[in-house]
């Protein structure tokens, strides 16, 4: 994977905090020398005005220029530990908001998967954006009405970077229908693919096997991203029966595998 730190790496400076502080801190570590860390307080009766049960965040906002520019890229990644004064962390205990390019178009993702006292690495793939060519803002915040009057929660972020895959990758494969009639005439199959700069492409051999032995093949030309290919089966009256699907993507000799059924049709004659 190929990797690009946001803002210069780990550093306070930039990040705006609200009804809460963050710093660089050295205190927890997993891949940097710093990491940012974010101290809630949660407050039932401060915080503004209209809504004293409120949503303490950090966010920054992302300067005009390539910085805003991940559709080249396939993941926005992090490493997050999270520690708190409770037992146990609520079911949603921070969200993870991207304007892509406003707030009318932002990415909402609830960060689920944080555990109590533990590094957990985040993936965010940068296809779900709206419009990951113009990315504007990151931030992070919670719900106070999750938690009780006076919790504290403390989150270290670290390793905060896009990534993307360094060669050609097959990164899903899988036929259109997984059950089909025999004697279809074209199986379609569906593809992503990663590790392709945008405008380039690259070549992808799909093959159609059974007993180990090759029934169909198909070779195309593609781009990065989903794709939809369509395998002929030139006529053949296949059996009934399970078939193997592979794909390989010129640059990496790892294939990707997937099964399809096909099933005698109720109108054969």
């Amino acid at each position: 994977m190929e990797k690009q730190l946001l803002f210069c790496g780990a550093s306070a400076k930039g990040w705006s905090p609200a009804e809460s502080t963050v710093e660089l801190s050295t205190a927890r570590v997993k891949v940097g020398p710093a990491a940012l860390h974010w101290h809630v307080t949660v407050d039932y009766y401060a915080g503004e005005k209209n809504y004293p049960i409120g949503w303490p965040r950090f966010g920054r906002a992302i300067p005009e220029g390539p910085q805003r520019d991940w559709s080249a890229w396939d993941f926005l990644h992090a490493w997050i530990y999270t520690d708190t004064t409770r037992a146990a962390l609520p079911k949603e205990p921070v969200g993870l908001g991207i304007q892509a390019p406003d707030k009318a178009t932002a990415l909402h993702r609830p960060l689920a998967e944080l555990k109590k006292g533990e590094w957990v690495e985040i993936m965010v793939p940068v296809s779900s954006l709206p419009n990951p060519a113009d990315v504007r803002n990151i931030q992070f915040h919670i719900g106070e009405a999750n938690y009780k009057h006076a919790d504290q929660l403390d989150l270290f972020v670290d390793d905060l970077a896009l990534l993307r895959y360094a060669q050609p990758t097959i990164l899903e494969f899988a036929a259109e229908t997984a059950v089909m009639f025999a004697g279809a005439r074209v199986l379609p199959v569906k593809l992503k693919l990663a590790g392709i700069q945008p405008g380039q492409r690259a070549e992808v051999t799909c093959e159609l096997r059974r007993d180990g032995q090759s029934v169909a093949q198909a070779i195309a030309s593609a781009e990065r991203g989903p794709q939809r290919l369509a395998l002929d089966l030139g006529g053949k009256k296949l059996p009934p029966g399970d078939y193997a699907l592979t794909a390989r993507v010129a640059g990496n000799p790892q294939p990707a595998s997937a099964k399809v059924r096909l099933v005698e049709s109720p109108w054969r004659k």
